[in-house]
Order: C-alpha cells, then structure tokens, then sequence
C-alpha cells in the first residue's frame, strides 16, 4: 500500500492535513474513494489499518485532520479548538475542500464519506449543506442526541467559558462525556475501556500524544451547537432523501445507550427516516463498545460495510470474499 499526504489552505489561511492511501502500482480502475472523518481527540493516521483493507479492493482512502486536531494544529496549545469564531462553521467548510480535491482529481468516481462519533455528526451537518458531492455516506459509533442532554452540555459549557474562559479545559466537560462513559465498564482497567474490548487497541490510544487530550471550552460550544442542529427534522430534510446512509455501532457503546434501552442509533435512523431519508440501513454489533472499527470483531464490521458499500453504489461484486460466513447488510427502504 502506497501512503502519502498533504495540506490543504483553507480561506482563513488554516492548513488542512489529508493523508492518502492507495494501491503502489495499479492499472485497474478505482472502485471508490471513501473519505474518513474521524471522532474527537484523535486523528486520521489511526485509521490506516481500515484503510489498508479499503485499498485491498480497489479504493482510495482520503482521511484529513479536523481543526484542532492531529497534524492540522498549527501551534501545541490550539490542540483541541476548532477556531475563535464560527469554529463548527469551518470545519463543515474544511469537509468540503478536501471533498472538492478528491472530486478533481477522481472525477466521476463514487465517494462514500465516513463519520466516526465527532466525525458522524460532521458528517450529518456536511450532507445537510453538501450531500450531492458524494454517492453514499457512513455513521459509525453516532446516536441521536436528547433535548435535556444537548440542552444540559449547552449550559455547561457555557458556565465554564464564563468562569474560565473559551480557550481552558474544562474536567467537568470531559467527565460529563468520557469520564461517565467508563463507568459503564467497571471494574476499568485505563480510562478509555470504553472504547474498545481489545486492550491492545485502548493502550495504543493512550500512549499516542495526539489521543485523548482536553477540547477547549470554545470547541464543545461549537460541537454541542452543531449536534442540536442535526437533530432538527428541518436541518435532515437538507439531505438528499435517496443517499444511501449506513448507521452501525456496538451495542454496549455508552455514546448511545441509554437508560431507557433504546439505543441511539434506533433514535438515530429513526429520525433520519421520519425526516424524509428513503434508503436508510442500521446494524449494532452485540458486545462492541465505542470504537467499532477497533473492536475484536473489527473484521466483521469491515466486511459489513464493504458489501453495503458494493450494493449502495452499485459497484462490481468484490474481488476477496470474507473467511467468516456472509451476513449481507442491505439498503433498506424506509
């Protein structure tokens, strides 16, 4: 596999990171491009192992660096802040521009966009704006967020950035998301048990300097406010009614589960289908916790998206076939 990268200026002079992934020689003709989103707190190089399956059967993989984040951060201390102003605002924008790139230079080859946690809700406002520049799109790890929990992390971001300004950290911000997703999982070994069943994978993200930082105050505002928007049906009837959109998850990720038994991605699809979307597929991994696609069972959920994949996009049947037994994921009408 081929790896190489580079940056993209935004108008505010901001430089957008995009890594690349593709075949070293290849004479066939793409199957796809699928462009990665990743979550908060961490960064596209991690998801070079997807990547490299991706690439097996013929695509191209773009994955950028959102602002704030990995090797888009300019200056240590802006790691974890979007920007001083409109910060959510520029990171849709920054979707768009590295989407613009892949469409000069693959044009008329299909682009799935992919979404993980941070990265699905981008996506979902992205599609709102944009969702004719790609043929298919991908939620991995998202939920649909509750009034009196957007409303609650609204407030209280907003008490933190008054007592101590837009650009601290606030612990009582992480604890409310992270810190109480790991309590599902005690006894706990490290602080991100909640991402994944396989330790190997938790450890990598703990020792990496780039992973699991404190957000600005200013970058949760941004976010909370975003979220809220997606879940307005007026924001989702934006988005083209026959994209195909793929939501899946581990069953046991605290992102969305809730008290009430009603998993966030059920909320998810539901309210996407009520708003209009024809062609919308969700599938929970039983077990999984956050980060699906570094799950023990991680293959089977490549597996799962790869044939969604092939029959959304009508693309030729693929070329390697799974060890385990196929378990088609299918388009579903609404």
């Amino acid at each position: 596999m081929h790896h190489e990268s580079c940056y993209i200026d935004a108008p505010d002079d901001h430089r957008i990171f995009v890594n690349i992934w593709k075949k070293t020689k290849s004479t066939k003709k793409v199957r796809a491009i699928l462009h990665i989103n990743h979550g908060m707190a961490e960064h596209s190089d991690r998801y070079a192992a997807l990547a490299e399956r991706f690439v097996e059967e013929g695509y191209i993989v773009y994955g950028h660096d959102h602002r704030g984040h990995g090797k888009s951060v300019k200056h240590a201390e802006l790691l974890g802040h979007y920007a001083d102003k409109n910060g959510w605002e520029k990171v849709i924008s920054d979707v768009f521009l590295v989407n613009r790139l892949i469409r000069e230079r693959h044009e008329g080859t299909p682009i799935i966009i992919m979404g993980h946690s941070m990265g699905s809700f981008i996506v979902q406002a992205y599609l709102a704006e944009n969702g004719r520049t790609v043929d298919a799109a991908l939620l991995s790890g998202s939920a649909l967020s509750d009034k009196l929990t957007v409303n609650f992390a609204t407030v209280l971001a907003k008490l933190e950035t008054k007592r101590s300004g837009p650009l601290s950290r606030s612990k009582a911000l992480d604890f409310f998301s992270f810190g109480i997703y790991n309590r599902e999982f005690k006894p706990t070994r490290t602080s991100a048990d909640w991402l994944s069943r396989d330790k190997d994978e938790v450890d990598k993200y703990i020792n990496d300097p780039l992973c699991g930082f404190l957000c600005t105050n200013q970058l949760w505002i941004d976010l909370v406010s975003g979220i809220k928007d997606i879940g307005s049906p007026d924001t989702v009837k934006k988005i083209p009614n026959d994209l195909p959109i793929f939501a899946f998850s581990g069953e046991r990720d605290p992102l969305s589960y809730n008290k009430s038994k009603t998993h966030g991605i059920d909320l998810l699809t539901s309210h996407l289908k009520h708003s209009g979307q024809h062609y919308v597929t969700q599938k929970l991994y039983p077990g999984a916790r956050h980060e699906i696609l570094n799950e023990t069972n991680r293959h089977e959920v490549i597996d799962d998206v790869l044939e969604w994949t092939e029959k959304a996009c009508k693309l030729p049947p693929l070329k390697t076939t799974s060890t385990r037994a196929k378990k088609n994921v299918t388009t579903e009408s609404a």
